[in-house]
């Protein structure tokens, strides 16, 4: 097949949650497909890595989105009364791009992200599948009841109007693909009609040895894009209500935040009792190897969440949010220990703490689980049939 592959982020390095999912499935398309890659690019620093996409690609386009253009457009959307992240990223240059490469001919395009749907808007008669991933609505309709004043009022309106391009996408595309099964069940609960598919993220196992870490020191730890406001949420919910109950009985209890770009907020927390906020770092792999376990208290997330995969690859017990449970599947107690409020994230940090044979055991058992259910392996060739699907329907019209 010849794919159009269009993301709304450079697609490399996959250093966090979505740019993991699609950096993957554009490497496995790429060995078995002609793929022209369009994408824009939001850290002027990521384009030094367009050789690595072009030895992958048939073609790449990378277009620079300035926050300046960005803030304008989204500007615009918020007085045309659409979706204020589609304004976000639109972009002459990408919107050229797509039609030429249409023009030239392509047989499916895959879109990243609903905010990229309007540049495939134009071209009706085209295959195309979006990988909404999440349910984004819902999740802005979190921020809005968490944020006050003027951000809960924007985030409230994003809300309400991404979740009707949502379902319009859902009856205009070919198909939309979403990360977990809940996910899914939550967009068809909305829209009846189309073709709503499920297609698990993956996780890359490091080799046994590589996890094999000391693991003595009391170090929780928490990995993300830390100006993603879900994960600026988390750490302060750990750092203000989480950590202060831990260190009461453990006061040698350490919190390490660690991930790029950390917001103010985030900042903010270091040097609070028991909390280091590392920002970006060279290397991961120390972190994960050496700390007792994943301190993971989400309140605003959708689907699966791929620090928590990469931590059980790592042999690493995860303490999360028990939202997540659902989408994830794994055996609370047993792989996983799931939380609703400060008390019982604290109690479940403090036996892993406590007990290090119970951590060990655990984490072994996470990574067995997700060996066993999350091989990417399984997700290429989901979306590859389904790809071909959407391209045969086409064909029938």
């Amino acid at each position: 097949m010849r794919i159009l592959y269009l993301a709304h982020r450079i697609p490399f390095p996959p250093d966090k949650g979505d740019k993991i999912r699609s950096y993957h499935w554009l490497r496995a398309l790429a060995e078995r497909h002609e793929v022209h890659l369009i994408a824009l690019c939001d850290d002027p620093a990521d384009l030094a890595h367009r050789g690595v996409l072009e030895e992958l690609c048939a073609t790449v386009s990378l277009h620079e989105l300035g926050r300046t253009r960005a803030r304008l457009g989204a500007l615009r959307s918020l007085v045309t009364g659409a979706p204020l992240s589609t304004g976000w990223f639109d972009h002459p240059g990408v919107r050229a791009a797509v039609d030429a490469r249409v023009e030239d001919g392509v047989d499916v395009a895959l879109a990243f992200s609903s905010s990229m749907a309007p540049y495939l808007d134009r071209h009706p008669a085209l295959p195309k599948v979006m990988d909404m991933v999440d349910v984004d609505s819902a999740k802005f309709r979190d921020y809005a009841r968490r944020e006050g004043g003027l951000k809960s009022l924007v985030h409230g309106l994003e809300g309400r109007r991404l979740g009707r391009y949502e379902e319009e996408l859902v009856r205009r595309w070919g198909a939309v693909v979403l990360c977990t099964e809940p996910e899914s069940e939550l967009l068809r609960g909305r829209v009846r009609g189309g073709r709503i598919v499920a297609i698990r993220n993956g996780a890359a196992l490091p080799a046994l040895e590589e996890t094999r870490g000391d693991r003595l020191e009391p170090r929780l730890l928490f990995v993300g894009a830390m100006d993603y406001l879900a994960n600026v949420d988390a750490v302060e919910y750990a750092a203000h209500e989480i950590m202060p109950r831990i260190l009461e009985r453990r006061p040698d209890a350490r919190f390490d935040i660690v991930g790029r770009g950390p917001a103010p907020r985030v900042r903010a927390l270091d040097g609070m009792p028991g909390v280091k906020v590392h920002g970006a770092v060279a290397d991961l792999a120390p972190f994960l190897r050496d700390s007792r376990l994943s301190l993971v208290p989400l309140r605003v997330a959708q689907g699966i969440q791929n620090k928590v995969l990469e931590a059980m690859a790592w042999c690493l017990p995860v303490v999360t949010s028990r939202k997540l449970g659902p989408s994830l599947g794994a055996a609370e107690g047993r792989e996983i220990l799931l939380a609703d409020s400060p008390e019982e994230y604290a109690a479940h940090a403090l036996s892993l703490l406590d007990d290090g044979e119970r951590a060990r055991a655990m984490g072994e058992r996470a990574r067995e689980f997700v060996a066993a259910n999350f091989a990417w392996e399984r997700s290429y060739r989901a979306l590859e049939d389904l790809l071909a699907d959407v391209v045969a329907a086409g064909a029938k019209r």
